[in-house]
């Protein structure tokens, strides 16, 4: 079995952001010369997540305001009065909880060189707490 791997930088523009990986899974597949295996996507954030959904700005923007209704910036969370290891406050509880949710990585089949995804289907990672400078890790197995 072969193991081809890549990191892609990403930066979000917003608080919340989904942004559309399809392209660079896509690329990084075509690059591993890989035909049949799976490709394995895995955000290296814990206030990020992963989700395969329609490329469609509604719910781009449905999204992140249903996230925020089911949990909310506004609360008593025990992470608040956490001090991380360089001193700052953490205060951003929410976007752990809601990228717990969501989960931290995908796996997609990959038949003669193609990602058995659907039509409207894209792989999107979605910012949480931005904006930042985030890193993926695409990797394709197989023969």
């Amino acid at each position: 079995m072969k193991v081809f791997t890549k990191t892609i930088d990403v930066v979000s523009e917003m608080p919340t952001h989904l942004i559309n990986l399809s392209n660079d899974v896509y690329n990084t597949l075509k690059e591993s010369r890989i035909k049949d295996g799976f490709v394995h996507v895995y955000t290296m954030h814990t206030t990020t997540g992963l989700t395969i959904n329609e490329d469609e700005p509604g719910l781009e923007q449905d999204i992140p305001k249903f996230l925020s209704k089911l949990i909310p910036e506004e609360g008593d969370y025990y992470h608040h009065h956490y001090f991380a290891k360089d001193g700052r406050l953490a205060v951003n509880a929410w976007a752990h909880i809601r990228a717990s949710l969501l989960g931290g990585h995908l796996t997609i089949p990959v038949v003669d060189g193609k990602l058995l995804i659907g039509s409207r289907q894209n792989i999107y990672l979605v910012e949480l707490d931005g904006p930042q400078r985030r890193r993926v890790v695409v990797q394709v197995m197989g023969e």
